[in-house]
């Protein structure tokens, strides 16, 4: 007998609460910040009662863990498009990077969370939030892994492995949300942009003089 693809209306209705849930949860988020906001709070401004929102999340760190996550899943979709835009791949690597620093600059509320929730404990709670992470970062490493070869093959970023490369870029945006952590400087990515790409520039892509050179023989 096939099996039905059709969503059924409890899925539509559980969708549909748990984006107006979410929703809340982030405007409360930016008024009253992680700690300060209640369950009690996020039902009321979800026009639900407090008893539905537990329906959907055991827990207010279950809730931003999902929040979390979904910032994730939109980071991947962004990333993705802005490698597929138009551009070489030096072009398609700065407009990814200042992606990405615009996401830590509009999400520094929960990049703490993140970072922190990384270093728990394993335990029950933990585990579902770790899994879809790595899977997340996989699919950022794979994305970039794969620019990064792209532009090695051409000729246009230094001979390296394209991995490591990925790796140490998300090193640095990473680096830059700890410092703006730790210095509690709300402009530390619109700081760190001009600098990033200036090491972007001057150690990764290859000089368009030398290029040349390589081209003429």
């Amino acid at each position: 007998m096939p099996v039905s693809l059709k969503t059924t209306k409890k899925e539509i209705v559980t969708a549909f609460r748990t984006r107006e849930i979410l929703a809340a949860a982030r405007s409360l988020l930016e008024q009253r910040g992680p700690e300060a906001m209640t369950m009690e709070e996020i039902a009321a401004a979800a026009g639900v009662a407090k008893g539905t929102v537990y329906l959907y999340f055991q827990s207010k760190d279950d809730l931003i863990q999902a929040l979390i996550a979904q910032v994730g899943e939109n980071i991947i979709q962004d990333v993705e498009a802005s490698l597929q835009a138009p551009g070489t791949p030096p072009e398609k690597l700065i407009r990814m990077v200042s992606v990405l620093l615009e996401y830590l600059n509009r999400e520094r509320l929960l990049f703490p969370i993140y970072a922190r929730e990384l270093l728990q404990k394993e335990g029950a709670s933990q585990e579902g939030f770790r899994r879809r992470s790595q899977e997340l970062e996989e699919q950022f490493v794979t994305l970039v892994t794969r620019l990064f070869a792209e532009g090695i093959a051409a000729g246009q970023f230094i001979p390296a492995n394209p991995r490591l490369l990925t790796f140490l870029i998300r090193g640095l945006i990473r680096a830059t949300g700890y410092y703006q952590k730790a210095e509690g400087q709300a402009d530390a990515a619109k700081e760190a942009l001009p600098v990033i790409l200036t090491l972007i520039s001057s150690g990764l892509i290859r000089e368009k003089q030398a290029l040349a050179e390589e081209a003429a023989l």
